[in-house]
């Protein structure tokens, strides 16, 4: 059960909408099951079912005035999934892991958090759409004593697979139909099609009782869309750039007492 009422109070144009109690009750229920076989020691393969589900929820928009919203978009409805996952993973004697799989998720009705063409910040369901890639992850020792790297790569390639399209405010006060829209083949917002993440992590003793801690590590993902294009609009989409930030630490252990020096976004990018 979900009940959200929320005021709207606008300073610049003296306008204000008393809180309006919204609710979203829902209920569901999930499976997941699995199997794995061991095709040797300590090396597996399997297949996954499992499914998701969220909750509704209520947008803080106001439904009269010059700055009203369509109904439709003062709610919005749960979304679930059935996500389908096949990989292989195992660990070696050297202490060497690795785990790869490839995913196939069916997504059924997609809360999207974008800006509105008023201005206004919302979630909004899509119709269906489907998330599908790999992800590859090992963690191991490496040359020399104490050191070891963890690497971490996914691609998602997350569409939308068939259309919608909804009213709203196109800032001028006029509720048009249609104004906010989807079809079949565009990204979803706020998903990047490539992500890594790596780190390399060094543990030596430095004099009997001390030790010594050091680690690099970084994250990267690819462009991100920051929306959908409106249906009749020639205007390209908003994106990010890509995103690489690169951190350090160093640490010194005694007994219970820990001392640690880091610099975050070491390339001050």
């Amino acid at each position: 059960e979900f009940t959200d009422a929320q005021l709207y109070l606008d300073y610049a144009f003296p306008t204000l909408v008393p809180a309006t109690p919204h609710s979203a009750p829902a209920s569901t229920n999930i499976g997941k099951a699995d199997l794995s076989y061991e095709y040797a020691h300590d090396q597996y393969v399997y297949v996954l079912w499992s499914q998701g589900f969220r909750r509704g929820g209520a947008n803080s928009v106001p439904l009269v005035g010059p700055f009203k919203e369509s109904p439709l978009l003062a709610s919005y409805a749960p979304d679930s999934t059935n996500n389908y996952e096949a990989g292989l993973k195992g660990r070696f004697a050297n202490g060497l892991s690795y785990a790869f799989d490839i995913f196939d998720v069916k997504w059924s009705k997609p809360q999207i958090s974008a800006s509105l063409p008023s201005g206004h910040l919302a979630v909004y369901n899509g119709n269906t759409a489907e998330p599908r890639g790999f992800e590859l992850e090992s963690t191991g020792p490496l040359f020399l004593p104490g050191l070891a790297y963890n690497v971490g790569v996914s691609y998602a390639d997350a569409k939308l697979t068939s259309g919608f399209s909804l009213p709203a405010n196109d800032g001028t006060g006029v509720i048009v139909p249609g104004l906010i829209s989807g079809k079949a083949g565009q990204q979803l917002p706020g998903s990047p099609k490539t992500s890594i993440t790596a780190a390399l992590d060094y543990q030596r003793l430095i004099v009997p009782g001390y030790s010594l801690s050091l680690s690099l590590n970084g994250s990267y993902h690819s462009v991100v869309k920051l929306g959908l294009a409106a249906a009749e609009s020639n205007t390209p989409v908003q994106q990010s750039s890509t995103y690489l930030i690169t951190n350090f630490s160093a640490a010194v252990t005694h007994d219970s007492w820990r001392t640690t020096l880091y610099v975050t976004n070491l390339a001050d990018k």
